[in-house]
């Protein structure tokens, strides 16, 4: 228990380096209750942001309906200069973001299959998550966990968006990250 900010800080430091995801904290004065947290209960973890390629957009259901929405994403590989599937996200999205990249990705539309429209990889967007675990369903072998748009990046070219290496090497301590 501690009041001192840098005392926390160093704590949550610790856990990080020990391979815990993040930390607890909470109200001295509440109790546990099994499978309960309640409002007096956060877990506090860091929030990793990537750089990634938009490949293609998917028609939105619902309230989203007639908008591109679900966003595929790619890093880019440094050896083929292509860009490799590591995750999805509709998450941090306005409606007024919703309207520009309907737009947008339909502008830069280059084939149809299914629900999904493919896009030339040239729209850049940082991608806010909580981190990265293997996964067989992207081709880059790993999948991006809660991931959530940021903001879009303008001032990016799809060459400055990270390499599958980086997000590889987001993996949890202790995995191998030389796979594909």
């Amino acid at each position: 228990m501690t009041a001192d900010a840098s005392e926390a800080a160093e704590f949550a430091a610790d856990a990080l380096a020990r391979g815990s995801e993040g930390v607890m904290i909470k109200s001295a004065a509440s109790l546990y209750e099994a499978g309960r947290r309640g409002s007096a209960w956060r877990k506090v973890k860091p929030v990793r942001t990537l750089d990634l390629v938009v490949l293609a957009a998917e028609w939105g259901h619902g309230r989203r309906r007639g908008w591109l929405s679900n966003l595929h994403l790619g890093a880019r590989d440094p050896t083929t200069g292509d860009f490799v599937m590591v995750g999805k996200t509709f998450k941090g999205l306005t409606d007024a973001l919703l309207a520009w990249q309907t737009e947008r990705f339909l502008e830069l539309e280059t084939e149809r299959a299914g629900i999904a429209v493919h896009v030339r990889p040239e729209v850049v967007v940082e991608v806010a998550l909580d981190g990265v675990q293997r996964s067989p369903r992207y081709p880059g072998g790993v999948a991006l966990r809660f991931a959530r748009v940021k903001r879009f990046r303008p001032d990016k070219m799809a060459a400055d968006a990270d390499t599958i290496g980086t997000v590889r090497s987001m993996l949890s301590r202790g995995e191998p990250t030389d796979r594909g």
